[in-house]
């Protein structure tokens, strides 16, 4: 009976912390590749926002951005602005970029961002690599998404 209620406590404890991310933006400080300071006031307004975390060194992520680069066109034409956000260096994060997403770094509706102190990852509760956050136009989260699988599949909420 102990180890039913033990099961059970955990269950309850893992489907919280899954389920505990921002239902709107909070603030959050990020560098451009440029070096400038990306900060919640310069997201687009009027726009779904869909913020991309991950790992230029993860597999799943260059699985997952390989897609998105195959959907570039889609994206392009998406009234969504999409801000990556890469938990490494500058120079891996434009390596990156270069070699699985080249399509999508000059997209008007994409910011290629870093999180340099991971305080956007403690803010947001990030999961596994790659885990993204779809925002509405009011800034209310529709979806988290976690994983390749998942992450590619946000075009199919913006209508």
């Amino acid at each position: 009976m102990k180890n039913i209620l033990l099961v059970f406590s955990l269950l309850i404890t893992q489907s919280y912390i899954a389920q505990n991310y921002p239902e709107r933006l909070v603030d959050f400080e990020l560098y451009q590749l440029n070096g400038e300071t990306f900060e919640k006031e310069d997201i687009k307004e009027n726009s779904f926002s869909y913020f991309i975390y991950y790992n230029p060194t993860c597999g799943h992520c260059v699985d997952t951005f390989k897609v998105l680069n195959l959907k570039s066109d889609q994206i392009k034409k998406a009234d969504v602005q999409i801000y990556t956000i890469s938990a490494n260096t500058e120079e891996l994060t434009r390596s990156f970029f270069e070699k699985y997403a080249p399509k999508l770094q000059n997209l008007s509706n994409i910011e290629i961002l870093r999180d340099e102190d991971y305080k956007f990852a403690d803010a947001y509760n990030v999961g596994p690599f790659p885990t993204a956050f779809l925002y509405s136009k009011n800034n209310k989260l529709v979806k988290v998404y976690e994983g390749t699988s998942e992450v590619v599949l946000f075009l199919n909420e913006i209508k």
